[in-house]
């Protein structure tokens, strides 16, 4: 159990450092928003999708692929019940509508690529990558979807209060069109590289289909590029939301319980009364614990929601993981 806990301190360190790295390229001017365009362009369109052809087809066995379905209701279940649970807090705690979009989605849906995929890489080597991409396809699936129509209406309703208008009429008018059209907007931006690798690979595996070597090892070399450099976008993100910023209220307190607490507690669980325990259960308790998406404050802003209270529970909860981590890797080790 100490080595097990030695080496989550030591995999937190090392992602914590490439993090910091990040931070201090923002604060000097050696990354700036043009650089951060590339990163995300290069790890999402090359990168990832080259370490989901590596580690599919090389290092998956086809018999694992019968039992992925149990991992994707996991993830589905779990998302599912966080999101109500922040439904159903926020309106406990009487969140303004302009906020209550991102907080929903803070409580539900987790950094399951940027900062997940590094950290089980650390923790549980390149046989928890397919486990990783399993959330990964849950999780943006869901974001996607429910959590971007979320944030929207809050941008609707911060939008309407800035023109003066009355946030219950824009509540009880008629928003089937915009719904409709907004939904197919999400949708599309379902086809993402990651997701569309991810099912070929798996097609592709399951018809026996085994590439040259010289693709296996150029894939190899490229998926390798992904922990440090989202790692370091992650931490240009965090000195372009800015720690100064972030007020400690009941709010983030509750957002950051629910992301270190209940969602983790809440999968581990699950995987118990599914059977489920190894690498692959280790797996999806991290993800589940993973901070809030980076992708929640881009949606944010674009949308006109509050995106400062996203930017603070991202960079909070961020930073949080790092102590969380450890503890969660450590009663999974007790709970054996």
């Amino acid at each position: 159990m100490l080595a097990s806990l030695l080496n989550s301190f030591s995999a937190v360190a090392i992602i914590m450092m490439m993090i910091v790295i990040g931070w201090i390229f923002g604060k000097t001017g050696w990354m700036k928003k043009e650089q951060k365009s590339l990163i995300i362009k290069f790890l999402i369109n090359i990168a990832v999708p080259a370490a989901c052809i590596k580690n599919i087809l090389q290092d998956i066995p086809k018999d694992m692929l019968s039992g992925a379905w149990i991992y994707v209701l996991l993830a589905a279940t779990s998302m599912l019940v966080t999101w109500g649970i922040g439904t159903l807090l926020a309106g406990l705690l009487k969140v303004d509508p302009e906020k209550k979009g991102g907080f929903i989605v803070m409580c539900a849906f987790s950094n399951s690529l940027f900062v997940g995929l590094p950290m089980c890489r650390e923790l549980f080597g390149d046989e928890g990558v397919p486990y990783v991409m399993l959330f990964y396809l849950v999780n943006t699936f869901m974001f996607w979807t429910v959590g971007c129509y979320l944030i929207q209406r809050s941008g609707e309703y911060r939008q309407a209060r800035a023109a003066g208008l009355d946030a219950d009429s824009l509540k009880s008018g008629s928003a089937k069109e915009p719904f409709v059209k907004r939904l197919l907007s999400s949708l599309k931006k379902l086809a993402t590289p990651p997701l569309i690798t991810l099912f070929v690979s798996i097609i592709l595996l399951l018809v026996g289909f085994e590439p040259p070597q010289l693709v296996i090892t150029l894939c190899s070399y490229l998926g390798d590029t992904v922990t440090p450099l989202a790692l370091l976008y992650v931490g240009f993100v965090l000195y372009e939301t800015g720690l100064k910023s972030v007020r400690i209220d009941l709010k983030l307190i509750i957002v950051t319980v629910m992301r270190f607490v209940v969602a983790p507690l809440l999968m581990l669980a699950l995987c118990r009364i599914a059977g489920i325990g190894g690498t692959g259960e280790g797996v999806m308790v991290i993800e589940a614990a993973m901070p809030v998406m980076t992708q929640s404050v881009v949606v944010s802003s674009s949308v006109g929601a509050d995106e400062k209270s996203v930017a603070a529970g991202m960079s909070f909860t961020t930073l949080a993981c790092f102590v969380a981590i450890p503890l969660l890797m450590l009663l999974i080790e007790f709970m054996g």
